[in-house]
């Protein structure tokens, strides 16, 4: 009953409230959108690209010299569906056209992205010329569409990642531990999806034919279609199987909980004392540190009342004057004390077994973080699809990277930490996005375990408003880059990391992908209707699917496995939210700085320089260890 009080007074402190934060737009990195720029970089990319589509099949000289209607330098074997590489390089000067810098810049910027995938993609079809010449072997249109598709992507995000203005390289201590059985399970988990892609779409059935039909964008196979899906159906299996041998025990140890408060006198009486509510059903001593970070309101003396009324907490107010989330959990974690803390939004509110269930996984050795499931208040016109968003992503996506020990990130609305493996990983950066997935990552590849479990639920806020929405994602979808370019070692690599090789360049293609999918979405439209080349396999049904694809079939999956069977209520509006978010990454990708371009190799401290501060971090780490158990 306390509990349901509470979560409908944030509801409504919620409704009144307009979030505002230092850490909206790091100045030095990136800087506001004007709101028509977007749409001009996809109604460019969309003439562009259409054009080309004209010109390729209009003009007998290009035609002659691609007779497959792209930007082919060699024949192959079937169909496709749209012509994948004109559109990528459509979208590689329409994105160009519209950074904000000088036009000298844009145009080196557009050159840097295209060379290297023409180049590519040429070495793509000289590959396919000597194997069906020496080896006998054709290689489909599908296949090189679907690795050109691919290709472009990660070349577009990695040309953004090196340059755009990102933070400087900071490497920290890395260690071997749980990194060969992470390879090893992840390994496992590909093979067996892969095999199991290839029975499904090897087997002559009805709804395989059917399935070929309506694949994304109608070219890709139904086995492509579906390694995805079952990969990561398989990956949470496996998280299920080995939490039935690592069972949590009753460890309660005491706890310390960081609580940085920017003018959240609109809410911060009612957290603390949600805090307290939670900490009375939590055997272990629990500190509450709020820190109050340069707020021009009544935050510290509404702070001060609600201490008074606790029972359960021991309660402290320091200050932290420089504004910015980071720089307060960093004075945060200077006054903590005990060996395990947690970091929490002023408008978390934790469920009364959430501190018991988050902190039992410290029983277990070497654990260096834990998460859960940040759901939604309720009530608000994201919050639909916020479940839906935060099962997927949390309660299947993150658990599947868990069965493999290579959680990328944990988001910083609840998280738990050891104290020892922050401070060994250098606190929390200032001055990005991403604070909150760059600690994890770090404490990561320092051979801890990360652990995001669903069971360990708490209520977060939701944005009301689209002003609040599109500043949050930027800040969210801006956070993959800035946390890659902190942490360039595991791009290098230098050191063996399946977060490195693995995950991160799958988070890049990935953010490729949502940027490029509303443009893509509005081009397989316009070839549609336009049908220049009646070799193509395009249906209006392979249209839709781009709205759909396997994100959608995981979604589902992930409501069903996760209980909430209300949220599939939901799917209709999530499949556009789904775009929403598309066209909010192409935005966030867009306020990027680049006004370091030229300057950047010059500036960025060289590897030896990095080096003697990596090792003096980690021996203080280990000196601050053996000197708490002495």
């Amino acid at each position: 009953m306390v509990e349901e009080i509470q979560r409908d007074a944030l509801k409504q402190t919620l409704v009144l409230h307009q979030y505002g934060s230092a850490d909206s737009t790091p100045a030095k990195l990136s800087h506001p959108l004007p709101h028509l720029v977007a749409p001009q970089v996809i109604a460019l990319c969309t003439v562009i690209s259409l054009a080309l589509v004209l010109a390729f099949n209009k003009v007998p000289a290009l035609v002659a010299l691609f007779p497959e209607r792209d930007l082919y330098f060699s024949r192959y074997e079937g169909g496709s569906s749209i012509p994948l590489r004109l559109f990528i390089i459509s979208f590689h000067i329409a994105f160009a056209c519209f950074i904000d810098a000088r036009w000298s810049v844009r145009a080196r910027f557009a050159l840097d992205l295209m060379f290297p995938f023409i180049l590519f993609c040429a070495t793509l079809d000289l590959c396919n010329v000597l194997a069906r010449q020496f080896l006998g072997i054709e290689i489909s249109l599908v296949a090189m569409g679907l690795a050109s598709g691919l290709a472009g992507m990660l070349i577009f995000a990695l040309v953004v990642l090196s340059c755009a203005d990102m933070p400087a390289r900071s490497d920290a201590p890395m260690r071997l531990r749980f990194k060969i059985g992470s390879l090893l399970t992840l390994a496992v988990a590909v093979v067996v999806s892969a095999a199991m892609s290839l029975w499904i779409d090897g087997h002559e059935l009805p709804i395989v034919h059917e399935l070929r039909d309506i694949a994304l964008l109608g070219g890709v196979s139904v086995g492509v279609f579906l390694f995805i899906p079952l990969l990561f159906f398989l990956l949470n299996i496996g998280a299920a199987i080995q939490n039935t041998y690592r069972k949590t025990s009753s460890f309660s140890p005491d706890v310390t909980l960081v609580l940085p408060a920017h003018n959240e006198a609109h809410v911060i009486g009612s957290s603390i004392a949600a805090l307290d509510n939670a900490a009375g059903g939590y055997r272990g001593s629990v500190t509450l540190i709020v820190v109050d970070n340069a707020s021009t309101d009544r935050t510290p003396a509404l702070a001060r009342e609600a201490f008074a009324k606790t029972r359960s907490l021991r309660c402290l107010l320091i200050e932290e004057s420089r504004p910015g989330k980071a720089f307060a959990l960093n004075r945060g974690l200077d006054a903590v004390e005990t060996e395990f803390f947690a970091r929490l939004d002023a408008d978390t509110l934790l469920e009364s077994d959430t501190l018991a269930r988050a902190f039992s996984h410290f029983g277990r050795k070497h654990v260096g973080a834990v998460g859960g499931m940040a759901l939604p208040p309720g009530g608000g016109p994201f919050d639909g699809v916020r479940e839906i968003e935060v099962l997927l992503k949390l309660g299947y996506d993150q658990v599947a990277f868990g069965a493999a020990d290579c959680i990328f990130g944990i988001p910083g609305m609840f998280v738990c930490y050891d104290t020892e493996a922050v401070r060994r990983s250098g606190g929390f950066a200032h001055g990005i996005n991403g604070e909150d997935t760059d600690m994890a990552l770090r404490i990561g590849e320092d051979g801890y375990r990360l652990i995001v479990h669903p069971a360990v639920g708490f209520v977060s806020e939701v944005p009301r408003t689209y002003a609040h929405l599109r500043e949050q994602r930027h800040r969210w979808f801006r956070s993959i880059y800035h946390v890659a370019a902190r942490n360039r070692q595991l791009l290098d690599l230098s050191h063996f990391s399946v977060r490195g090789p693995v995950v991160l360049p799958f988070m890049l293609v990935n953010s490729a992908r949502r940027a490029m999918a509303v443009p893509l979405l509005l081009f397989g439209c316009g070839f549609l209707i336009m049908d220049p080349d009646p070799r193509s396999m395009i249906r209006a049904v392979s249209v839709l699917a781009l709205l759909l694809g396997a994100p959608a079939l995981n979604a589902i999956i992930a409501i069903l496995i996760n209980l909430r069977f209300k949220a599939l209520l939901a799917m209709p509006p999530y499949i556009g939210f789904r775009m929403l978010r598309a066209y909010l990454t192409l935005e966030a990708m867009l306020t990027m700085n680049y006004s370091m371009y030229a300057a950047r190799a010059a500036r960025e401290p060289s590897r030896k320089q990095l080096e003697p501060a990596r090792v003096q971090a980690a021996l203080q780490g280990d000196a601050r260890r053996e000197l708490r158990r002495a």
